[in-house]
């Protein structure tokens, strides 16, 4: 009978039922695409990284015997943590490629053979380099997608290209591997699409290139990626790996050690919290929208006061008009959010697409507002469902 009064009710719970799933996606998106980002550096590597000194921290440094992150660091953590499956070194290279448009501003690591494999990089033609190459110390490069599209046809298996004067031959392209940048990370995805590998040791050919007047050591490295046997020991190994560096090290502070598996946990304990703050935000416009039910619902009483006496003067009892209150309530509710979460999802595509914001609907973000709209339901509506039963059904009948 009072069709606009309703769908105006019905509205009010159908806003708060798109905010709660709106909220929830867009924290669950970001949650994913976190989660994934730290996958991709692997849950059973350590990562160490040479870190920057100021001029006081290089003159304690050069106090206390400290050269820095160095490939012996490798010998020190293989003979002193038994966890331990491969350890490789990396050290950036300053250099440029000629061949490559100015656009591009390609990334040169010295590695070791073992960085592919700890890395999970494939090949999709030719091989990435051996320890003999590295041993021997040969002039070969493995490069990655972005590099080999632009440098053509000297970019190919068994071509050359020319790396800061010196000529290297190619034995491999990487496949092309999906890279978001985040600044803000403690640890960033490398984009290997427009990376150039050559072999631990040919950095030396460009110490002059990359100093520029500066004093360079030869054996310091920029990283150092240790792969653990097995993920339950990888807290184990954190720590055994931050005792050897300190003592060999001398207590200086040169170096980072980071755990993609501690940042892990870390990232899903805060986008845990940050879900609950999401879904309590998109919780008040479904409780603004039950209050309105309850208004709606108060008023429907009282109108039809008349109808309540007469259902009880042929037997109707107590729980049966808390029941039937009730059921319309959770009627409108549920009816809210169902109309809800269809819009919610078209209004999660749109964001997807213009705001280019990580979206991911959950099952948990379809039945979390549908629940809450059902509970919001039974909870503003008892009250006049409670109110309608205790009415004195002579008093009711005499209403007019």
């Amino acid at each position: 009978m009072h069709k606009l009064r309703s769908a105006l009710s019905l509205c009010g719970v159908m806003c708060g039922v798109m905010a709660v799933l709106t909220m929830v996606a867009i924290g669950e998106g970001a949650k994913e695409e976190l989660i994934s980002r730290i996958e991709q550096l692997g849950t059973k590597n350590i990562y160490i990284k040479a870190s920057p000194l100021t001029k006081a921290r290089e003159h304690d440094a050069i106090e206390k015997l400290s050269r820095g992150l160095t490939i012996y660091d490798r010998g020190r953590i293989k003979a002193g943590c038994v966890y331990v499956k491969d350890i490789v070194c990396v050290k950036d290279v300053k250099a440029d490629i000629f061949g490559v448009s100015s656009d591009v501003s390609p990334r040169i690591m010295a590695c070791t053979s073992e960085y592919a494999a700890v890395q999970g990089l494939q090949p999709v033609l030719g091989r990435f380099f051996k320890p003999s190459d590295v041993s021997a110390g040969e002039m070969v490069c493995v490069i990655g997608d972005s590099i080999a599209d632009r440098i053509g046809a000297d970019g190919n298996v068994g071509g050359h290209i020319q790396i800061g004067g010196h000529v290297f031959k190619v034995i491999g392209h990487l496949g092309r591997v999906e890279w978001n940048p985040d600044k803000n990370a403690v640890i960033s995805v490398k984009n290997y699409n427009e990376m150039v590998f050559i072999p631990l040791g040919l950095d030396r050919l460009f110490i002059n290139e990359a100093s520029a007047g500066s004093i360079s050591r030869l054996d310091t490295l920029t990283e150092m990626v240790v792969a653990v046997k097995d993920i339950k020991h990888v807290f184990d190994a954190g720590d055994i790996i931050k005792r050897v560096l300190e003592v060999t090290h001398n207590g200086v502070n040169d170096y980072q050690v980071v755990i993609p598996e501690e940042l892990l946990m870390e990232a899903r304990k805060t986008q845990k919290t940050f879900n609950m703050v999401l879904a309590a935000i998109g919780s008040i416009s479904l409780l603004v929208g039950g209050i309105g039910i309850m208004n709606i619902m108060l008023a429907t009483v009282s109108e039809r006061t008349r109808e309540i006496g007469i259902r009880r003067a042929v037997g109707a009892t107590k729980n049966d008009i808390i029941i039937q209150f009730l059921a319309e309530t959770i009627l409108l509710t549920f009816s809210g959010g169902i109309i809800g979460v269809v819009f919610g999802v078209i209004v999660v595509f749109f964001i997807s697409i213009f705001a280019s914001w990580p979206i991911m609907i959950t099952t948990w973000a379809i039945l979390l507002p549908l629940i809450l709209s059902v509970i919001i339901g039974i909870f503003f509506g008892l009250f006049p469902a409670v109110k309608a039963s205790a009415m004195d059904p002579i008093t009711a009948l005499r209403y007019e």
